[in-house]
């Protein structure tokens, strides 16, 4: 079953239309970053990490970028496992959980072409700098972008796939 695209006061062909409108201004605002600086470094993986959000559509995203890819290498990066010292910190028994999408042993990201908005965007905004201080100037419209970006229901990985799997019982099962 379809996870639908929600919006606040909106109807399902509204709330198309503003992601539809929101995904070009996203990309005119990504068009305008700094992304030289970016090639061959991996600085924004260190905070690749599980918990973050992203809307129905870049979840389907993903999930259509993943059934593209040889199903041995999705099992590969999927099966790593994702929690481990906290960088520095290691001697604190502090732990991290990267994103199940961060390709821990080839440093990067599994999913980069799909990637969702808060991927793009980190490095390239004054809340979410580049941690290495690589990226000089970031474009005026991140903040706003942002704003319109939150309008958008938006839940973790974990929470999609929770309710793709409630949606699949109800229909087996014919229930709610």
């Amino acid at each position: 079953m379809a996870i639908p695209l929600r919006l606040a006061g909106a109807s399902q062909g509204r709330a198309r239309e503003e992601w539809e409108a929101f995904l070009r201004r996203r990309d005119r605002l990504v068009a305008q970053m700094e992304i030289a600086v970016c090639d061959g470094c991996d600085g924004c993986g260190t905070r690749c990490t599980d918990g973050f959000t992203v809307s129905p559509e870049e979840y389907r995203a993903v999930q259509d970028y993943l059934r593209t890819l040889p199903p041995e290498e999705v099992a590969r990066v999927l099966g790593q496992e994702k929690t481990a010292p906290w960088p520095g910190a290691e001697g604190a028994a502090a732990t991290v959980t990267y994103c199940r999408y961060r390709d821990r042993e080839r440093g990067n990201c599994f999913v980069y072409p799909a990637r969702p908005t808060v991927c793009r965007l980190f490095g390239h905004t004054p809340w979410l700098p580049c941690p290495i201080d690589a990226v000089e100037r970031v474009p005026e419209g991140s903040p706003g972008l942002w704003n319109e970006y939150r309008r958008f229901e938006r839940k973790t990985w974990a929470e999609w796939e929770e309710e793709r799997t409630d949606d699949r019982a109800a229909a087996v099962g014919g229930g709610a």
